[in-house]
C-alpha cells in the first residue's frame, strides 16, 4: 500500500517556494568592515546570481545572531582562521550552515583546528583557489537542488539550476580537471534532456 501523500501542482509550487535560499557570508574583521576590500567583494558577489545575498560580518556576535535567526537558508560561508576557530565548533550543528571555507594565512593551524569539521570544505590562502572551489561546490549544490526540483515537477526551476551549474563548471571552476568537467557537464546535459520528456 502506497502511503505517500498525493501532491497537487499548487503543493509542488509551494514546496519549491519554500526551498532555502542560497546566501553567502564573509566573516572576517578586515573584509567584514564596510568599505574595505571592495575588489574581492565585487569579484565574489558576481560568482552567481543564484546566491541571493552576500553578507559581511566583522564580529562573531553579529554572525551568530544572523545564523541563529535564519534557519531556512543554505549558508555558504568564508571565515578567517580566527573566526573559524571561534564559530565553526559552536555553530556547525546548525542546518543553515551548509559550507564553510577558511581564508587565512596560517593554513597548517587551520587544518589542525578544523580537522574534524565536516562542513569545512577547504582552507585557502590564495583568493583564486577559494573562488574556483566555491564555484565548483556551488555547481554541485545547484545540481542537487535541480534534482530535487525535478522530482516535484518544477522543471523550469530545475532547468535554471542545471544551466547555472553548467555555466559555473564551464567558466569559473577552473580547479576541476577537464575529464571531470566533461563528465559532469554530460550528466547535466542528460538531466536537461530528461526534463523535456
Amino acid at each position: 500500500m502506497d502511503t505517500t501523500p498525493a501532491t497537487t501542482n499548487a503543493d509542488n509550487r509551494n514546496l519549491s517556494l519554500q526551498r532555502p535560499s542560497i546566501v553567502a557570508a564573509w566573516v572576517d574583521q578586515g573584509i567584514g568592515e564596510p568599505g574595505m576590500h571592495k575588489y574581492i567583494k565585487e569579484r565574489f558577489e558576481t560568482l552567481s546570481t543564484f546566491i541571493t545575498q552576500w553578507l559581511y560580518f566583522d564580529s562573531d556576535d553579529n554572525f551568530t545572531s544572523y545564523i541563529e535567526n535564519n534557519s531556512n537558508i543554505k549558508l555558504i560561508c568564508v571565515m578567517s582562521g580566527g573566526m573559524s576557530r571561534l564559530l565553526v565548533p559552536r555553530l556547525s550543528y546548525l542546518s543553515a550552515l551548509h559550507i564553510v571555507y577558511i581564508f587565512c594565512v596560517d593554513i597548517e593551524r587551520a587544518k589542525q583546528s578544523m580537522a574534524n569539521e565536516i562542513k569545512v570544505k577547504g582552507i585557502f590562502n590564495i583568493e583564486d583557489d577559494l573562488y574556483e572551489t566555491m564555484a565548483d561546490d556551488l555547481a554541485k549544490l545547484l545540481v542537487e537542488d535541480g534534482i530535487a526540483l525535478a522530482k516535484i515537477d518544477e522543471r523550469n526551476l530545475a532547468r535554471l539550476n542545471y544551466q547555472e551549474a553548467k555555466r559555473l563548471l564551464s567558466t569559473q571552476a577552473k580547479n576541476v580537471s577537464l575529464d571531470e568537467t566533461k563528465a559532469r557537464i554530460e550528466e547535466i546535459d542528460m538531466r536537461l534532456d530528461q526534463l523535456l520528456v
